[in-house]
């Protein structure tokens, strides 16, 4: 029970998080992309920058959900 509404929180602030990019100017080229390094919640464009996003919805302050991205997933992306 608990993992169903985790991921439903998970879902909701993806969702909350194309919202505003796309409210934003932001062209969103796919979500949930799935490749052999891992997973990436949204890639979008802005401007003709490819931008990847990595969606943490967090109850609490922007640190913990900046701090939750580990050096290996940002390397992974890079």
């Amino acid at each position: 029970m608990i993992n169903k509404n985790i991921k439903q929180i998970g879902s909701k602030g993806e969702e909350l998080a194309r919202e505003f990019l796309m409210a934003n100017n932001y062209q969103i080229i796919k979500t949930n992309f799935h490749s052999p390094y891992g997973e990436i919640d949204i890639i979008a464009k802005d401007n003709g920058t490819l931008v990847f996003i990595e969606v943490k919805t967090r109850s609490s302050n922007l640190d913990s959900a900046l701090n939750s991205i580990s050096i290996s997933k940002r390397k992974k992306i890079s």
